[in-house]
C-alpha cells in the first residue's frame, strides 16, 4: 500500500472550483460524506503519486462492499476513471471526529477494469 505522507483532500476543496462540493459535504449523510472525502482524497493521491493517472471519478464499492467503522471507511473493492478507464482500486482512510477531513490514507492501484464488465459495476464511461 501507498502511504502519502501529505493529505491532499483539504487543498482540493480549498480550490474555488470546488465551491459546489464544499457547500453539498456538509448536507450528506454522515458515511456519505466521509465516502465523498475519501473519494477526494483517493483522486488527489493516485495523481501525485502518478502523473500518468488523472482520476475524475472514485467508486468505492465497484466490486465490494465498504466496511466503515472507528471512522475509517475500508474499500477493498473501489475503482477509479481515469482517461475514460477504469481501474482497480483498495484504499484505507482515516476521518477526523468531526467528518471534516481526511486524517490518515493509504491506497493501491490495482490493473484495469475490462469495459465489458464496466456496466454490471455501475461504472460509467462518461460524466
Amino acid at each position: 500500500m501507498v502511504r502519502p505522507r501529505r493529505l491532499l483532500s483539504q487543498q482540493v476543496l480549498a480550490d474555488p472550483r470546488s465551491l459546489d462540493t464544499r457547500a453539498m459535504l456538509p448536507r450528506l449523510a454522515p458515511e456519505e460524506r466521509v465516502e465523498q472525502l475519501c473519494g477526494l482524497e483517493a483522486m488527489g493521491q493516485i495523481h501525485a503519486w502518478q502523473a500518468r493517472y488523472e482520476p475524475d471519478r472514485v467508486s468505492a464499492y465497484a466490486t465490494a462492499d465498504t466496511r466503515y467503522a472507528d471512522r475509517i471507511l475500508r474499500a477493498e473493492g473501489a475503482a477509479f476513471r481515469s482517461r475514460r478507464r477504469w481501474y482497480g482500486l483498495r484504499f484505507e482512510c482515516t476521518i477526523s471526529t468531526d467528518l471534516k477531513r481526511v486524517t490518515a490514507f493509504a491506497f493501491r492501484v490495482g490493473e484495469p477494469i475490462p469495459q465489458a464488465r464496466w456496466q454490471a459495476l455501475g461504472l460509467p464511461a462518461l460524466h
